[in-house]
């Protein structure tokens, strides 16, 4: 690879490739010892690439510095002078890391390793590309061989557990780190590292612990004031988690952090029950320094949704910014926006391509459109084309409800506000009376995207027996994506049959899964895409939360955006025994159908 092979201009000028997982609780920032390189070559070397040297160390010089384009243009040089050498090409690739420029980093360091297969940190910054490009089995064997050449290197150590972590190998992870705090009991992102993995792993109330050690060892370590936050949160004790995002943000590490953080703190505001203030704070959900962030490409000025009086008379182009379960949720302001724009102005909606004819159904009033996403180096990119074109404004979703839900009681109190198809709501009450006589209950369990994660907030299926067990009842699948498993499970050791409704894709078929929904006397399931599309469409639903303090409940102990639903959690984090059991009594006391 030469260096005429990289268009340095164009690197810089591209915004940075989305990271598949958070790293900052175990890899600190990459860095490079270049000292320690010059001393391992030959006099000679070291005497004819003296410039090399010296444009290398003023290109790490500018990167710790935060200029991290004047660094990458110094690497550049360097890499022009001498393409061979594995410092130009360990330099550039570092450059590109920390531009976010992942994928090009790898190249560069990959050739830095096959020339110098020796250097520890470069398995520590090419396990860091593959972790953040969710290459996880790749970083797992790049750390290693970093262990094994550099057993003292503490940093490897941190970065293995992280990817461990991230993989779901807990167990692994938690035990490595133990032994590794035995012998450096002092070293607080250990004990942070530590705390992150037991947290991720299902038990925030025994990570505190390991935070605080953290924190009693360096009281203003960031990141252990972010995860304590987080803790409190998942503990539904969202008050106690805002003064520690106050001193996170105090020295987040760079500006994806703090973005992170203030993010964080915006969703524990409004779990909290501070709807106002927390919806102005959460337009950092926007700073494209967030990873998850949404990127838009619109042709028309946006609408910060402060003022309801810019909009009046114009023309909004109102988009979807998140996730389908989102989407749905949000359409709870699609009657005020129209009021707020009035019959001289014109809401175009831009949503979900699978929401088009219910959400047309739904407003007749407003101009429904799908919008158009991508993916773009791991980054989603939404837009309107030709429908932006002539509008006056556009905006997100979720940001017109500083405006118009400024408060609990500025939620409608009416039921629903999607209208599913009558006539496929009729035939599908037709086809869940050949089901049996008891109640017709839809019931789900899981989301589609289901990581280490994100499996924190769903109960594992055999948590469903003591519903499964309430007589009387005629359960019907609505779990989209694979679920032969446990519908076995709830047959072979239940004794449960969960009917599969006919003629319709639960995925795909959305104007089918509301009037399927509603045609249903109950639905029982975690807030996904089918269960919030199931509230807006009117249909009675019992929400099953991991936690008391979700945003969505904003801190009112039920969801104010659909008034007929109820919600179900235990006490603290995970309490799904008391949670499920709760729901079996409440659904064992319903009146059967006559």
């Amino acid at each position: 690879m030469q260096a005429h092979t990289i268009d340095l201009e164009a690197e810089l000028s591209a915004g940075a490739e989305a990271e598949q997982h958070d790293t900052n609780d175990f890899a600190s920032r990459p860095r490079m010892r270049v000292d320690n390189y010059v001393e391992r070559l030959p006099a000679a070397t070291r005497k004819k690439h003296r410039k090399v040297v010296t444009l290398i160390k003023r290109a790490v010089k500018a990167s710790d510095n935060g200029d991290n384009s004047e660094g990458a243009r110094l690497a550049h040089e360097a890499l022009g002078i001498a393409p061979e050498m594995a410092l130009t090409n360990h330099v550039m690739g570092l450059m590109l890391l920390r531009l976010g420029r992942l994928s090009r980093a790898l190249e560069f360091l990959e050739r830095a390793w096959k020339i110098d297969p020796k250097d520890p940190e470069i398995y520590q910054k090419l396990g860091l590309v593959a972790w953040k490009l969710d290459m996880l089995d790749a970083a797992e064997k790049f750390y290693r061989l970093q262990c094994q050449i550099a057993p003292s290197a503490i940093d490897g150590i941190l970065n293995l557990s992280g990817v461990l972590r991230d993989a779901g190998k807990f167990e692994e992870a938690i035990e490595i780190l133990r032994t590794t705090i035995f012998q450096h009991q002092d070293n607080p992102e250990l004990w942070n590292s530590l705390g992150s993995v037991i947290s991720e792993s299902g038990d925030p109330a025994q990570a505190a612990t390991f935070y605080t050690e953290a924190l009693r060892l360096r009281s203003d370590f960031a990141r252990a004031h972010n995860n304590m936050a987080n803790v409190y949160e998942l503990l539904g004790e969202p008050k106690k988690a805002l003064p520690h995002y106050e001193e996170a943000l105090k020295d987040p590490a760079d500006a994806k952090d703090r973005a992170t953080m203030l993010h964080g703190r915006s969703m524990v505001m409004l779990a909290a029950g501070m709807v106002q203030d927390g919806w102005v704070a959460n337009e950092s959900r926007l700073d494209p320094n967030r990873d998850g962030a949404t990127l838009f490409a619109m042709n028309c000025p946006m609408w910060d949704g402060e003022d309801l009086e810019q909009i009046r008379g114009k023309t909004l182009v109102w988009i979807g910014e998140q996730g389908l379960g989102d989407e749905v949720l949000f359409m709870n302001q699609v009657h005020d926006l129209l009021e707020a724009i009035g019959p001289e102005g014109e809401l175009r909606i831009v949503c979900e391509y699978r929401l088009l004819d219910l959400v047309a159904r739904s407003f007749p009033q407003a101009k429904v459109f799908n919008h158009l996403s991508t993916t773009i180096e791991g980054r989603d990119v939404r837009a309107a084309p030709k429908i932006d074109a002539d509008a006056d404004f556009w905006t997100p979703m979720a940001t017109p409800l500083r405006a118009l839900r400024p408060s609990l009681d500025s939620f409608p109190e009416t039921p629903g506000y999607l209208v599913p198809d009558p006539d496929r709501q009729t035939a599908f009450k037709t086809q869940l009376d050949t089901m049996g006589s008891g109640l017709k209950v839809g019931i789900l369990w899981k989301s589609l995207k289901m990581n280490a994660r994100r499996a924190r907030f769903f109960s594992a299926f055999d948590a469903w027996k003591p519903v499964l067990d309430v007589p009387n009842v005629d359960f019907i699948n609505l779990q989209y994506g694979e679920v032969d498993e446990e519908l076995a499970l709830a047959r072979d050791r239940f004794g449960v049959t969960v009917h599969q409704p006919q003629d319709i894709d639960l995925k795909m078929d959305l104007d089918g899964v509301a009037a399927l929904s509603s045609a249903c006397d109950l639905i029982i399931g975690p807030m996904n895409a089918t269960t919030n599309l199931a509230a807006a469409s009117g249909a009675n639903v019992w929400f099953i939360h991991a936690r008391s303090s979700t945003w969505t409940l904003l801190g009112a102990g039920r969801s104010m955006w659909y008034p007929q639903t109820r919600s179900f959690f235990g006490e603290g984090f995970q309490d799904w025994d008391n949670t499920m059991r709760r729901v079996a009594d409440e659904l064992a006391a319903l009146p059967q159908r006559s």
